[in-house]
């Protein structure tokens, strides 16, 4: 999701909850899940996922397009991400305490675009910054590079 302030544009993210099952637990992400039978397209499964996770309904958004859809390169084949992007400003509700710890809006004009030490995954990998501690990296940080490209290009 996107909305135009008067500092800027802002994008909102969540910090994913820690669960030892989940291979991305604890990383910064955007809303979202995984497509349930009653969705009928991509769209449905966004917006199902957001009132779930965030309590924002992207119904009472402006559909702004759809990225290319991509996966994470640890799972080759096994997973593909499809993104929406809706413009909605809207703070987030109840949050689903399973999925998501936190959910807030960043001023994209603050993200710093640099390299980063991961734990647990040797070298260090493309990232956007947040005041220091908050760390967007792999097939989000990939996401939002497809985003910043087609919107600042």
């Amino acid at each position: 999701m996107l909305r135009e302030r008067d500092l800027g544009l802002e994008l909102l993210v969540i910090r994913r909850a820690e669960n030892e099952y989940d291979p991305w637990s604890g990383h910064m992400a955007l809303p979202g899940g995984g497509r349930e039978p009653g969705d009928e397209s991509v769209y449905d499964t966004a917006r199902r996922e957001t009132l779930e996770e965030i309590g924002v309904d992207l119904n009472e958004g402006r559909f702004l397009g759809r990225l290319d859809d991509m996966g994470p390169r640890t799972m080759p084949g096994q997973l593909v991400v499809s993104t929406v992007v809706v413009a909605r400003d809207a703070e987030p509700g109840p949050l689903d305490a399973r999925e998501v710890v936190e959910a807030f809006w960043v001023p994209v004009d603050r993200l710093v675009d640099e390299e980063v030490e991961i734990p647990d995954f040797p070298g260090s990998w493309p990232a956007l910054t947040y005041k220091d501690h908050y760390v967007i990296w792999g097939l989000t940080h990939r996401i939002l590079t497809q985003l910043w490209q087609l919107m600042f290009e």
